[in-house]
């Protein structure tokens, strides 16, 4: 019965895949197409967008560009480097599609409303003048505060394997509670708080890969199952919300980016529902991105035990007997900051950014995409091209020595963006990164468990980079 299914399901592609082709507008007509039989098949078998990248590759580089059908719009997916900078120096020109027309009617939509992504123009603006004011000047006694949570968690399983994947989401999700909300979240010694378990629920609904490519959402049973799960983490939002109202107003300060954006509200800049947006989106860009960078990195230093050996040197050397970096020692930690950069590069968290939506007409080589079309830049293939890297899938913290890559005008590494929309975050991730390895660091060796799946290469899957549970051993140096 299942064989039989499988063939039906096959076949149905098949008859859709040359409907949609029979169908395809001149002007996409010679380029590459990712179809939904690709995509079905990538999510049935848990296939990441390096997979994604490789099984196109020739195709990326030679056009830079694919194409592929969502509910029933074209999309591009970018890896030209020129379109980047073009696409990214004039956010006006090419605005960023919002949530209601990427997915309309989706919980994705509801769920992040209006927020300082995924909006244009003067709304963009001012939730931006709000936020940039609350990520002007980040607390670092916040970051160090989990930090050493972290270590002392990390102590009482000294020697043992631990599933670094999942241990870094805890610290993350600490760090962006206390960092971001003034609020003790406590994963990292309860697992599994209402908290964490709440939010882990509404990520599993939302970035459901099915659910953004048919829109089920609109079933009505379906709906409300997972309205019920997004209803009660914004709960917890609003709870927060109300909490940092009550500690303002009886004169409690911690400096949290949440304390400085209701201060940077006092005139009604954003309503308390922009508030929770952005709080949402906070939750969801600053977790999971920060978490995989850390397991990832980590995982490096796994594996090329003499760029584990050279950053703890650098590590002793500036911070002495200091356990966290201070401000000018974040700068000094050069190296550190070679190894960051490079696992950005290997493993971007984010692969692909936020779809801009095109208002008038782009060439890319000899093709000419029509206004309209939304154009998502593919991080990773720009990333892993062998046009612009030496060498691009071996890890080479030194290619980073001069930081020609990071702040140079090619447009070649942009794990954060570029322009004015320049992810808000990047600073908040790198500070994030560099107080934990610096810990772990000075007091750990780290290596793969042995057997581990991941002894021949990192193994990843779904569009976010995730690895696949991920065993490390620190051994605490004497």
């Amino acid at each position: 019965m299942i064989f039989w299914t499988f063939l039906i399901i096959i076949a149905i592609l098949q008859i859709t895949h040359y409907k949609i082709n029979s169908k395809t507008p001149d002007a996409f007509k010679n380029i590459h197409t990712i179809t939904l039989f690709n995509r079905i098949f990538m999510i049935i078998t848990k296939q990441g967008y390096d997979k994604l990248y490789f099984s196109h590759k020739q195709y990326f580089e030679k056009d830079g560009i694919v194409k592929q059908r969502i509910r029933g719009k074209w999309y591009c997916l970018v890896t030209d480097p020129a379109i980047a900078k073009e696409l990214l120096l004039k956010p006006d020109v090419y605005p960023k599609m919002s949530i209601e027309k990427l997915f309309p009617n989706s919980l994705f939509a509801e769920y992040l409303g209006t927020n300082v992504a995924f909006s244009n123009g003067d709304v963009w603006k001012r939730h931006r003048r709000v936020c940039n004011s609350a990520f002007k000047s980040l607390p670092l006694h916040l970051f160090a505060e989990t930090g050493l949570k972290m270590i002392n968690t990390l102590e009482t399983i000294d020697n043992k394997p631990v599933e670094i994947k999942n241990f870094m989401q805890r610290y993350a999700f600490d760090v962006l509670g206390k960092v971001a909300f003034g609020f003790d979240f406590n994963s990292i010694g309860n697992p599994n708080s209402v908290y964490i378990t709440a939010f882990d629920e509404v990520q599993k609904t939302i970035f459901n890969p099915l659910s953004l490519i048919f829109p089920i959402d609109r079933v009505p049973i379906i709906r409300q199952q997972r309205l019920k799960k997004v209803n009660k983490l914004n709960n917890i939002f609003n709870e927060i919300i109300n909490e940092k109202y009550k500690a303002l107003a009886a004169g409690k300060s911690q400096g949290d980016l949440l304390e400085n954006m209701l201060n940077a509200c006092d005139n009604q800049m954003l309503s308390d529902s922009e508030l929770r947006y952005n709080l949402a989106l906070f939750m969801l860009a600053g977790h999971e991105t920060s978490a995989i960078a850390l397991a990832t990195t980590l995982y490096l230093l796994s594996t090329y035990k003499n760029v584990q050996e050279k950053a703890r040197e650098e590590v002793l050397r500036i911070l002495g007997d200091d356990l966290i970096p201070s401000a000018d020692q974040h700068r000094s930690l050069k190296y550190l900051n070679m190894i960051i950069q490079e696992n950005l590069r290997l493993y971007p968290p984010a692969p692909a950014l936020i779809f801009r939506e095109l208002t008038e007409n782009i060439k890319i080589k000899d093709t000419v995409i029509p206004a309209g079309t939304p154009i998502e830049l593919f991080l990773y293939g720009i990333h892993h091209s062998p046009k612009l890297w030496n060498n691009p899938e071996e890890f080479l913290p030194e290619r980073f020595e001069k930081n020609d890559y990071a702040d140079s005008e090619n447009y070649s590494w942009l794990a954060f963006g570029a322009g004015t929309r320049t992810c808000l975050g990047n600073n908040f991730s790198l500070i994030e990164q560099r107080i934990a390895l610096c810990l772990l660091l000075r007091k750990y060796e780290i290596s793969l468990a042995p057997n581990s799946i991941h002894k021949n290469g990192l193994k990843i899957h779904t569009q976010m980079l995730l690895p696949y549970p991920l065993d490390l051993i620190f051994k605490r140096k004497d």
